[in-house]
């Protein structure tokens, strides 16, 4: 009952699209973020802007801010006409993996 719902309330607040794009990033989890980075760009997302007191991840990747804390997460954004993407980041084996969206 609940998958019926949930995709009519949003259809009706106009935000089915938003709800399929957000069940289509797992398909990114676990892959390596200069791929997923280099696919999103190629596709038509743009980088969310940082903050300036946002901190980055590496010199390398900029765009990467993490919180601070013992349960802080390292994230990224993306943009695409009217919506947003948040990715989660994590250095697994000396390399940067998507593993999760927020």
């Amino acid at each position: 009952m609940r998958k019926i719902i949930l995709p009519l309330i949003m259809l009706s607040l106009g935000a089915l699209p938003l709800f399929a794009q957000a069940q289509d990033t797992s398909a990114l989890w676990g892959k390596k973020y200069a791929e997923v980075k280099s696919s999103l760009l190629s596709a038509g997302w743009v980088l969310a802007p940082v903050a300036e007191d946002e901190t980055p991840m590496t010199e390398d990747y900029p765009e990467i801010t993490c919180g601070s804390g013992a349960m802080a997460i390292c994230s990224v954004g993306f943009m695409r006409d009217k919506t947003t993407l948040a990715l989660v980041v994590e250095p697994i084996e000396n390399t940067l993996v998507v593993t999760g969206e927020y």
